[in-house]
Parts: C-alpha cells; sequence; structure tokens
C-alpha cells in the first residue's frame, strides 16, 4: 500500500465504524422503544440517579434530597454534564445524547486506530480493508460501545478517554510524541470514574520510560488534585472522603479494620478471577503484558508494557466486574487496542486465530448488546411504573431499597429515603439492615410509604402490607419481578391504599398490581 492510498482507506474504515456503531444505537432505540410501549427508558435504574443529582446542582445543592447532602454517584464529573435542561422533559435524553457523541468519537477513533495497523511499509504486512473494518466492528462490540450508549451512564465518556490514552501509548510504541489531548484524556479520566487512577498510571509510566518526568509530575498533579480537593468538599458536608456509593458498593463500611477488608477483598476478587468466565480475557492480556515487560528490549517498552500490565492487574485486584457489563470495559478496550498493536509489528499473523480471540473478548458484550431492551423493558414494567405511582398518584414521602427512577422529577417537597444506602448516609453507614434498624429508621423520618423487593431479608412485622406489583416477564437483571408496598402509619393505609387502586387501572398489559383486603393476608409472604 503506497502513502498515498492510505488517507483514502482510513477514511473509509473510519467513516464504517462511525456508521456500524450509530447502525447499532438504532438499532437498541428502536428496539427498546417497541419493548416498552413507545416509552425511551434506560436499561439501569441507576442511571436516574444522576439525572436527579443534576435536578438538585442546579439549586447549588449536592445529593439526592435538597434537606440533606448525600453522595450517590460515583462519577465526579457525571452529574454535572447532565445539568442542560434541567426541569424540563428534554432533560431525560441528555445522556443518550452526551453518550452518542461520546461513542461516535470513540467509534471514529477505533477506525483510525485499527487503520494504522499493521505498519503501512511491508505489502506482506497489510491488513486488507475487509479485515480491518471487521476488527474495527469487533472492537467496538469489545468497547460495549452501543450497549453503553442507551445505559446513559457515564461509561461511554469512560471507554472514549480510554481509547485516547491507548492511542497516545501506542504513539510512543511508534516512537512518536504522546499527543497533548492524550495526556489531556488521562487527566480528567479520574474524575469520570474513580478507577481510571489506573490509566493514569498506565500513561505515567509511558512518560517516566520517555524519561519525561516534568510531564509526569504535571500530569500525576493535574490528575490527582482534583479527586483530593472533592475529598475535601465532601467532608465540608458531613460525607466521607469518597462517594457514598463506592463506600457501599465496595463495602468499605464495616466493624473490621479497612486493611481486614481490603485483604477481603483481594482474596474475593483473586477467586472471582479464577473462575469468572469473563474476567478471563483481562487475565490473558494482563498476564502476556507481564510476558512482554519481562522480554523487552528497550527500556521504554520495559515501561510501556509494565505500565499497561499494572493496569490489567490493578482492575483484577481493585475494581468491579458486571453490572450489566459496564464497570471493566475500559480495561479491556485499553488492553486490547495495545495488544492487537503490538502484534501488528508483526510481518504476519493467521487473521483465523486472531479474529477468534477477539470475538471470545466481544462475546459478553454481544450478549449485553442484545439483552439490552429486555433490561430496559424491566425498569420500564417495575421502576418507571413507580416513578408513575409517586409523582402522579401518592402524595408524600416514601421509602425505597432499589433508588433511581423514583427519585426523579418528584413531587416538589417529596423526601425519599434510599434504604440501601446510595442516598442516604446513615443508610449507607448502617452495614446490619435489621428489622429494628429499618424499622426505627424509618419511623425517625416519620415514612409513611415503604417499597422494596419481597426477598429482602428482615422486614418489620411492624409494617402492614398493602400490594404487591409483579411484572409478566423473568427478569434479566433485577433482583425481583416483584416490588412489595407497605405501609409504616396506620392513619395514612386508607389513603394510601385508594392512590393504589387508582394506579393498578393504568398499569401496562401483563403487570399486575395484587390490593391486599382490610384483613386478608400478607401479600409479600
Amino acid at each position: 500500500m503506497t502513502n498515498s492510498t492510505w488517507p483514502n482507506q482510513s477514511s473509509r474504515l473510519v467513516l464504517f465504524s462511525a456508521a456500524f456503531y450509530l447502525l447499532l444505537v438504532a438499532y437498541l432505540l428502536i428496539s427498546i422503544v417497541r419493548a416498552t410501549g413507545g416509552h425511551f427508558v434506560y436499561p439501569l435504574d441507576d442511571s436516574y440517579i444522576h439525572l436527579a443529582m443534576a435536578e438538585n446542582l442546579v439549586h447549588g445543592h449536592y445529593g439526592i434530597n435538597l434537606s440533606e447532602f448525600s453522595s450517590p454517584s460515583s462519577s465526579i464529573l457525571w452529574p454535572f454534564l447532565l445539568i442542560p435542561f434541567t426541569g424540563t422533559s428534554l432533560h431525560v435524553y441528555v445522556p443518550v445524547l452526551l453518550n452518542l457523541l461520546f461513542g461516535l468519537a470513540s467509534a471514529c477513533l477505533i477506525g483510525r486506530a485499527v487503520a494504522r495497523w499493521p505498519p503501512q511499509v511491508d505489502q506482506q504486512g497489510v491488513m486488507p480493508w475487509w479485515q480491518q473494518a471487521f476488527t474495527a466492528a469487533l472492537l467496538i462490540f469489545v468497547a460495549n460501545l452501543a450497549g453503553l450508549t442507551v445505559l446513559g451512564m457515564e461509561h461511554v465518556l469512560q471507554v472514549l478517554l480510554a481509547i485516547c490514552c491507548a492511542v497516545g501509548v501506542g504513539e510512543a510504541l511508534s516512537d512518536r510524541p504522546i499527543p497533548a489531548w492524550c495526556l489531556a484524556a488521562a487527566v480528567i479520566a479520574p474524575l469520570v470514574r474513580y478507577e481510571d487512577l489506573f490509566l493514569l498510571l498506565a500513561v505515567c509510566a509511558t512518560l517516566a520510560g520517555l524519561r519525561q518526568w516534568r510531564k509526569v509530575l504535571i500530569v500525576v498533579t493535574l490528575g490527582v488534585a482534583p479527586l483530593l480537593a472533592f475529598s475535601v468538599y465532601l467532608r465540608t458536608m458531613g460525607l466521607p472522603l469518597l462517594p457514598m456509593s463506592l463506600m457501599v458498593k465496595g463495602s468499605l463500611y464495616g466493624t473490621v479494620g479497612l486493611g481486614s477488608r481490603t485483604l477481603r477483598m483481594l482474596q474475593d476478587n483473586l477467586r472471582w478471577s479464577l473462575v469468572d468466565p469473563e474476567r478471563v480475557p483481562v487475565v490473558l492480556l494482563s498476564l502476556t503484558f507481564l510476558g512482554l515487560a519481562w522480554k523487552a528490549p528497550t527500556r521504554l517498552r520495559r515501561y510501556i508494557f509494565g505500565g499497561v500490565a499494572a493496569l490489567g492487574v490493578l482492575q483484577l485486584t481493585l475494581g468491579h466486574f458486571g453490572w450489566f457489563y459496564r464497570y471493566e470495559v475500559y480495561a479491556l478496550i485499553f488492553l486490547t487496542l495495545l495488544c492487537l498493536r503490538v502484534l501488528a509489528e508483526r510481518p504476519r499473523f493467521l487473521f483465523g486465530f486472531y479474529a477468534l480471540a477477539l470475538m471470545f473478548c466481544a462475546s459478553p458484550y454481544i450478549r449485553a448488546t442484545a439483552t439490552t431492551a429486555a433490561a430496559a423493558n424491566d425498569i420500564y414494567e417495575q421502576q418507571y411504573q413507580m416513578h408513575r405511582f409517586v409523582t402522579r398518584f401518592y402524595k408524600g414521602d416514601y421509602a425505597v431499597q432499589d433508588l433511581g427512577l423514583v427519585s426523579f422529577q418528584r413531587r416538589p417537597g417529596a423526601y425519599v429515603l434510599d434504604l440501601f444506602g446510595l442516598g442516604s448516609l446513615e443508610a449507607s453507614r448502617q452495614s446490619d439492615k435489621s428489622a429494628e434498624w429499618l424499622a426505627t429508621v424509618v419511623q425517625r423520618h416519620q415514612i409513611p410509604l415503604v417499597i422494596v423487593y419481597p426477598n429482602w431479608r428482615h422486614i418489620p412485622t411492624t409494617w402492614t402490607p398493602l400490594a404487591r406489583m409483579c411484572s409478566p416477564t423473568t427478569p434479566v437483571f433485577m433482583a425481583s419481578g416483584c416490588i412489595a408496598i407497605f405501609s409504616t402509619i396506620p392513619d395514612r393505609e386508607s389513603e394510601i391504599l385508594t392512590d393504589l387502586q387508582a394506579f393498578s387501572t393504568t398499569l401496562p398489559a401483563g403487570v399486575r398490581l395484587s390490593l391486599a383486603r382490610a384483613a386478608g393476608p400478607d401479600p409479600a409472604k
């Protein structure tokens, strides 16, 4: 391939990648709207937590309830990006619109990266265009770009920044300067997700291999300083140094010491790395880069491969996996892109084995794409219906086990108590949510209505069961296909039952709301 024809082929591949990504997103959007009876609903309830936070950020308040501070978001930056159109009917679409922009940029960068492999100097090593297009399509699946776009969370931006960092490290492998925008991506990344500090480490290892110590200092300072400043900000509000979502989901609260909890987490993650098939790609890629670092012929490559391997190992030992195929994706696409970049240096390779390895990495995210519409339908049949109930029928405060849609676009003055702990400081600190504690905290806040999954342990006997709402299908991702509704204040029971009766006539086909009779059996049993 001549140098004159390479730009044309590169442009074609970038356009193909963009078009393939947009077609996947269009397919998912159409599938979601069809599955939910004409509504657009995010496949994950957590997406609405950030939207609810953005509603309060407009008023200068950080948290879910205006009467108290909380930090339910694991991302520092994402809730602030969702502020546009707050209070309008367009606000709910802001996450997917932002993700479309970030996803399109990611797909174009993937096409650009693949077009530069292998080096355009050896006709024997040039990959045919159709193979490049197939590679780019699989990489878009490896990055789970389409699925994450309609998920409405910050992970598409995280993936975009990871791809930028991989491109920068790849440039160093080609003895070219790391572009400034790649360094900027490494600096911004920790503001999107805390685990992106691992990306920062990998980029700084590359800079150290280049002996660019001044840039290392600048990148580390600019990347870490905002996190420290945010921790100080949280402390001024009486909150933990880390977001409550990280504290709760990372099991960082507890009676045992932090060292013991960290050791237990490392042991658990190591065990899962050995038995969880979805972690295998990250395990194999991390081992590959450890081997490359061990045999690297130059200092630069030793530092680069060591930093890349460190990212994989840190994700395996300290990071999360799963939760609807979103936590580990940034690390996987970073490792995969750089592994392919190293393979591209070989004069020839067997495309069949190469394609099979890529398909293996992409397979969980192909399945995720296939189940996204069903997951959105689960949210529609459960959380969306509860959102309609507490915003259009019920008037008062309420407690929930699953914070998300029920906290978004609430009635003015309505207070929501998050029993799980993402949006409530006292609940986040309570690791043992016994029946006695649940009864006490709900009574303290004078909450008349409680909405939880019926299989939640330790439901207080003092709560009066009012109804159970069940979906007609088996849930894809949620804890249960049913929701139990309880009253905690006897004087409000009749009023709530009347609201539920009116609400029951508006439910979509197949969703059943079973009301309890005055002296009937407990519907949650």
